[in-house]
């Protein structure tokens, strides 16, 4: 990990996500916890949420609950917060835990700030992905937050652009001109040629044909069955050996996350990829079944820090965003 000092202090915005969960004390212990860093006095630490509003909001929800009152605070911090980031007034966002239903309740149809900042940057959901990255372990989500009855269709609708924006994203933040990329399967193993799923067949071997053309990609997988994939990838991380691929493409949520969620803890970043700024957020959710109990940990904040500072020298490389 390369923490050298910068030529000038690195601004962080954060933002609190939803009052009624784990963010505020998150973001408490986080700052205390900087002092014993040596990189400390290389970070400007910006707090965008508006601590009177805060106190007001926080005495109005109640805590370990979703509200409309909380998607609300949170929508105008998020508001504020990509205005500071167009304007450069931050160098990096890096987002707390926010409830989707919050956002809902307070009338957002987004699905998750990742889609909200999208949308407030006039970006299609195809046009942003959803990256968790964990030392070399780096995992997209070709879909996200939706049903599990909604994921083959958006799997089919998504699935190009996920793999060339997945594609620039690894040239542009991790300079890996020809990534190697593994591509999971839909069904479970893969649809067994068809008995338990056509879309392997129907759709993803075509796919997967057509971009390893168009992208001139040395290494691209066939669909491999989801379970042995990150499964592997999880072994690879615990015993500290190199990943055999580049990038995972997972089709859907829940074949990733709790494979890193299990071997990362809390030592992985999500990043946005395709904004026209650096947007980084904790790897897990609001947890309102510990609020107020002092038991939340600020390691997922650390990370995100650490992100920002060892990959500072690309942002002043490039003048832009990871994403240029």
């Amino acid at each position: 990990m390369d923490l050298s000092k910068p030529s000038k202090k690195i601004k962080l915005g954060f933002t609190l996500g939803d009052l009624a969960g784990i963010g505020p004390e998150i973001f408490t212990k986080f700052s205390r916890e900087l002092e014993s860093k040596e990189y400390k006095d290389s970070l400007e630490i910006i707090l965008i949420d508006d601590l009177l509003n805060v106190e007001i909001t926080k005495s109005l929800v109640k805590k370990g609950e979703a509200s409309e009152l909380s998607g609300k605070h949170a929508i105008a911090t998020l508001k504020k917060a990509n205005s500071m980031a167009i304007n450069q007034e931050i160098d990096y966002l890096i987002t707390g835990p926010l409830a989707k239903e919050s956002l809902s309740l307070a009338g957002e149809e987004s699905n998750g700030q990742t889609e909200f900042l999208a949308k407030e940057n006039g970006l299609s959901k195809e046009e942003v992905e959803m990256f968790f990255i964990c030392e070399d372990f780096r995992t997209v989500l070709a879909t996200r937050h939706i049903a599990i009855k909604d994921v083959a269709n958006e799997f089919i609708s998504k699935f190009k652009s996920t793999v060339r924006n997945s594609h620039r994203a690894m040239k542009e933040i991790f300079k890996i001109n020809k990534p190697k990329i593994a591509i999971s399967g839909l069904n479970p193993h893969c649809g067994e040629n068809g008995l338990i799923g056509t879309e392997e067949q129907s759709f993803l071997i075509k796919a997967i044909s057509v971009l390893k053309k168009e992208l001139n990609l040395v290494t691209i997988t066939e669909p491999l069955a989801a379970d042995s994939l990150f499964a592997q990838a999880g072994q690879n991380f615990i015993n500290k050996k190199k990943q055999e691929y580049d990038l995972y493409i997972a089709a859907y949520h829940d074949q990733a996350l709790p494979v890193i969620k299990a071997v990362a803890g809390f030592n992985a970043v999500n990043l946005t990829a395709g904004l026209p700024y650096i947007r980084v957020s904790v790897d897990h959710g609001t947890a309102f079944d510990i609020v107020g109990q002092n038991k939340a940990s600020a390691q997922s904040l650390i990370t995100c820090t650490e992100f920002c500072i060892n990959n500072n020298n690309i942002r002043e490389k490039t003048k832009c965003s990871l994403i240029c």
